[in-house]
């Protein structure tokens, strides 16, 4: 079968002939229709994230077709076969069915970014009117966080990234009130410019010192929720940053399935009501070079890449 195979550390993947999954006990062979990229995938790839043994298929989830026809979503592709292929294999557990006027790359948009957005906020207890920061936000996982910050009550909310068209797009959309440009040289200025009386809830996605400057721009009794490492591995604050605050790590993906089925299941509603939408750019396997390449230079939405089933 196709694939797009990354056969050492630090390198590209490279669409190439690899087996076929076998029969694995209580896990499923799905016939991948689409699939997704992540951040993640890219620091599996450099070694810096996890277990990482190549050669390897890119990718965990996606959306593909079991035997009987049904089509799913699905998540956790069992190593060494990545979502990026003709067909991979998947414990029955992160099998998960979805409604037919849902679209492939809503679906997958949804799932791991999705869901890493909506646990952390559900657990922030956003209060009416609060003032919510998204740091991170042009990306897929800040994308459905602005727009669950308004549906859960937020008075302001406010998108962060580096990328200022990008930012003015979701400022467009309507998803985000006010943006605040990151890495000009002064990201707390930018990020006060824009907090009004403080911050009361923050869900930061990339961590360092981005975060750092996001937790000094917060009110009392602010909760800020970090879900992600692009920008660091490590943050630096005092004593009096965290006075009459709280900072709490959220690890989404280590959650029980049932409770990462249930914010699935209810992000694809939302999805269906119009409330979430994520901005997507397709490739086709082919293209997997290019996909890479895209996720790598951080891209303003999800990426998708198809297989042509």
């Amino acid at each position: 079968m196709r694939a797009a195979v990354i056969a050492a550390l630090n390198s590209a993947p490279v669409v190439q002939e690899f087996g076929e999954p076998p029969v694995s006990p209580g896990a499923r062979k799905i016939s991948v229709i689409a699939a997704g990229a992540s951040p993640t995938d890219l620091m599996r790839a450099a070694g810096v994230y996890g277990s990482f043994i190549p050669p390897c298929i890119v990718g965990g989830e996606g959306v593909g077709r079991l035997e009987d026809g049904s089509r799913v979503y699905f998540g956790h592709s069992l190593s060494p076969y990545g979502a990026w292929a003709d067909r991979t294999i998947v414990p029955d557990a992160e099998i998960w069915p979805i409604p037919a006027d849902v679209s492939d790359g809503q679906a997958i948009a949804l799932g791991i970014s999705g869901t890493g957005a909506l646990i952390p906020l559900q657990e922030a207890k956003i209060q009416a009117g609060e003032r919510v920061l998204i740091l991170g936000a042009s990306g897929a996982l800040g994308q459905v966080a602005l727009q669950l910050a308004r549906h859960m009550g937020a008075g302001t909310v406010v998108a962060a990234a580096r990328n200022l068209p990008a930012l003015e797009r979701l400022r467009e959309r309507g998803i985000a009130d006010e943006i605040a440009q990151l890495g000009t040289g002064d990201d707390l200025g930018a990020l006060k410019a824009a907090a009004g009386p403080g911050y009361d809830v923050v869900l930061d996605v990339i961590f360092g010192p981005p975060a750092e400057a996001a937790l000094r721009a917060t009110a009392a009794g602010a909760r800020m929720m970090s879900i992600g490492v692009q920008a660091g591995f490590t943050m630096s604050v005092s004593l009096r940053d965290l006075v009459s605050r709280s900072h709490s790590g959220v690890g989404t993906g280590m959650r029980p399935v049932a409770e990462r089925r249930a914010a699935f299941d209810r992000l694809i509603d939302l999805g269906q009501r119009g409330k979430v939408r994520v901005d997507v750019t397709n490739f086709t396997l082919a293209e997997a070079a290019q996909a890479w390449d895209a996720q790598r230079l951080s891209p303003h939405g999800k990426i998708i890449v198809s297989t042509g089933h």
